[in-house]
């Protein structure tokens, strides 16, 4: 071979290169949308409005006698009675009065977890003897979970007696006593609150 002899430079052409599939990706993508199926889903249900939600109503007559009950034994009531209506419910829950408010303490699915919290409510007797809990405090972790979210889950999800009502835009539940009766016709409305002093009282109807 001479030395000086050019060589001839051959051109070559990339072809591009097909993209290559990542299942991992598809698979992110297709988890992804199922979570926030879920939650467009889980919303309608929390933030919908109540359609059955009972009108204020009154007992007729005089009461039959007045209950002055502690702290202590309104939640033995209270618990006793929620032990007997929940025998059968998956989902648990309990109200509790505290020193100045009223504690439900229950669990709330959030993003597939069972998460604990306890949400704080002042209690207003009402002219005809219902009680209407007003949200206070939200307890719930780490995790910043709205109130009126946590409220509609509870409206949704849990089992509660047709004398109950949640209005998760309001941020209230509303105890309707004066729809509320006894196995034996007895029937309950409130007449005085007073958590400072320890005192709870009820009027009481006997059944005719």
């Amino acid at each position: 071979m001479q030395e000086g002899k050019q060589t001839k430079k051959i051109r070559t052409t990339k072809l591009p290169q097909r993209k290559q599939h990542n299942p991992w990706r598809w698979a992110f993508l297709i988890l992804l949308g199922i979570i926030l199926g879920s939650g467009i889903f889980i919303s309608a249900r929390v933030f919908s409005t109540p359609t059955n939600a009972p009108k204020a109503s009154k007992v007729e007559g005089a009461p039959s006698l007045t209950v002055s009950l502690t702290r202590q034994q309104v939640n033995q009531l209270t618990q006793h009675y929620l032990n007997q209506y929940l025998k059968d419910s998956k989902i648990k829950y309990q109200f509790r009065v505290e020193e100045n408010s009223v504690l439900l303490v229950g669990t709330v699915k959030f993003l597939g977890s069972s998460i604990q919290f306890n949400l704080v409510m002042n209690a207003y007797v009402q002219n005809n003897g219902d009680v209407q809990l007003r949200a206070k405090q939200l307890a719930i972790g780490a995790l910043n979970v709205p109130v009126n979210f946590v409220m509609g889950y509870i409206r949704s999800a849990y089992k509660l007696p047709a004398w109950i009502t949640v209005n998760s835009k309001d941020e209230s539940i509303m105890l309707h006593l004066t729809r509320f009766k006894t196995t034996t016709g007895f029937q309950i409305t409130a007449k005085r609150l007073d958590f400072a002093g320890n005192q709870f009282v009820f009027n009481v109807y006997l059944p005719d």
